[in-house]
């Protein structure tokens, strides 16, 4: 595989990604206010840990426009020196709003805990290239896949329409909007010159964004399994 046909095996999964969770996420709408909370509680745990993995991820880069480009999204989801604009802390803010239980915030499903856990390990143990595969491109190009998706079906729940005036859309605006398909383009453009710059990493690169496939569609399976009822899922 050379970068041509990596970017054209990329574009051709980001495609499939968008299809899959639109098909998916259609069942938000549908579901009771107390699966909606808990669908979107598993979210967080992404959040969190993403920061995590980031942060080790621009560690291990070497000096470039890729590990400079990651390090200010990472300054970004830390909330750019201030706590209360930290991402985790916007999400927590969104899900209080739609009636989330501050003692219900740390049920992660064990299942989604695993899959964070295993992608964590995998950063320290594989070559840099297959963290950027994975949390560089898997974080910022392929879950926001999911994240646009899942917002665009959950925003026409009955409950979420009639609080429209009261829910925090803070969160939402910010990964949803204009800023984060920036992101997306960023992240490729970055990651496309350090493919030129070593085109040795593509291998590496391409291991760890099929990783990130695999992973984040279980993960999101998983969510559907526990708070959407199987029958209309499998429909």
């Amino acid at each position: 595989m050379n970068r041509e046909q990596f970017w054209r095996f990329a574009d051709a999964a980001k495609e499939s990604t968008e299809a899959l969770a639109a098909q998916r996420m259609k069942i938000l709408p549908e579901l009771d206010v107390e699966a909606l909370r808990g669908f979107c509680i598993q979210y967080r745990f992404f959040t969190i840990d993403y920061i995590s993995d980031l942060a080790l991820l621009v560690a291990r880069l070497p000096f470039g426009g890729l590990r400079s480009l990651l390090g200010q999204i990472l300054t970004e989801e830390l909330g750019e020196g201030d706590p209360a604009r930290a991402h985790p802390t916007v999400y927590d803010r969104f899900l209080t709003s739609i009636g989330v239980d501050s003692q219900d915030l740390s049920n992660v499903l064990p299942a989604n805990e695993r899959i964070l856990q295993g992608l964590t390990r995998d950063m320290t143990r594989h070559p840099v290239a297959y963290g950027v595969g994975l949390r560089g491109m898997g974080g910022e190009c392929l879950c926001q896949t999911y994240l646009s998706v899942m917002f665009e079906h959950m925003r026409t729940h009955p409950y979420l329409q009639a609080n429209a005036d009261t829910i925090d859309w803070e969160f939402w605006t910010i990964h949803t909007g204009e800023e984060d398909i920036i992101h997306g383009e960023l992240t490729r453009a970055a990651i496309d010159e350090y493919l030129r710059d070593d085109p040795s990493v593509l291998p590496e690169l391409a291991r760890g964004y099929e990783r990130s496939i695999t992973a984040w569609n279980l993960f999101w399976q998983n969510i559907l399994d526990a708070y959407a009822p199987p029958l209309e899922v499998a429909s």
